[in-house]
């Protein structure tokens, strides 16, 4: 963890992450009140804090947006840059926090938080914003079966909340229900992806609940009117977590370092099987 911004303020939020935008359709929804804009609105209910990685084998997959870091990552298509941004902003936005929650309750509340944050990222982006399909992944997508789908494209006309409702629950299907003889390779992969969470979540069992407690005291400082006290408190308690470790000033260190050799593990069996599905065709 490097260069870190504090933003304390709902409108410098707004300005920055609308600089941060690279593709036309994001950046013109942010701009004109739009969906976009209204993911930043409520992710700007709290003060917030970017920065850039010292680490990437480490910090990729280390979930800083759950204790409140909103973490840079560069990619060469703007769009998919985006759609990274728009994920991780979606995490924060919408986490809740529960002191002293128990762990599968608390590993129930990161799942539902993932599962939301990956159909808006991953599907109702497109329905939103349509142009932004063409310009983000060239290959066929998960998102495609539903977006082909006359049925679904109905429902999203005429009823949008009961339509983002039916993605979630066809998505969580996918990760704990649908039969795996029945699930093509696409949806394979988004279970063990879900099974993979689980395993992050172990990985902070004997430490989650001081994450849990911290955020929901920053949250609630934020929300009574001291936003600058909040933000404040909490970049000195991320500092004094990254200050730990002498080598690349990772917070939860420990923590990073026992996913990040399941993650990229994993990473590397995905990108196996997809290629040899592609030399397959």
């Amino acid at each position: 963890m490097k260069n870190p911004i504090s933003l304390t303020d709902a409108k410098e939020i707004h300005r920055h992450v609308h600089g941060l935008w690279r593709s036309a359709p994001i950046r013109a929804s942010h701009a004109d009140g739009g969906f976009i804009h209204d993911i930043v609105e409520q992710f700007a209910s709290l003060p917030r804090l970017f920065c850039d990685a010292t680490d990437d084998r480490l910090e990729r997959a280390h979930f800083c947006s759950w204790w409140g870091v909103t973490m840079n990552r560069a990619y060469d298509n703007p769009a998919i840059e985006d759609l990274y941004r728009l994920h991780e902003m979606f995490h924060q936005a919408f986490m809740p926090y529960f002191p002293g929650i128990g762990f599968d309750a608390f590993h129930r509340k990161m799942e539902d938080n993932e599962l939301k944050a990956s159909v808006c990222s991953e599907i109702r982006v497109y329905f939103e914003l349509p142009h932004l399909r063409e310009q983000a992944f060239a290959h066929p997508i998960y998102a495609d079966r539903y977006l082909s789908d006359p049925s679904m494209q109905t429902l999203w006309a005429k009823n949008k909340p009961v339509a983002i409702e039916t993605l979630q629950e066809a998505r969580r299907d996918v990760m704990f229900s649908k039969p795996e003889h029945e699930m093509d390779l696409t949806e394979r992969w988004i279970r063990r992806f879900a099974l993979q969470n689980r395993q992050w979540s172990t990985c902070w069992y004997d430490r989650y609940l001081e994450i849990e407690s911290h955020m929901f005291e920053f949250q609630i400082k934020a929300l009574r009117g001291d936003r600058s006290g909040a933000i404040a408190q909490h970049a000195a308690w991320i500092e004094a977590q990254a200050g730990q470790d002498a080598d690349d000033h990772i917070p939860y260190r420990q923590e990073a370092a026992l996913f990040a050799n399941i993650y990229w593990s994993n990473r590397r069996r995905y990108e196996a099987e997809f290629a040899n599905a592609k030399k397959a065709e």
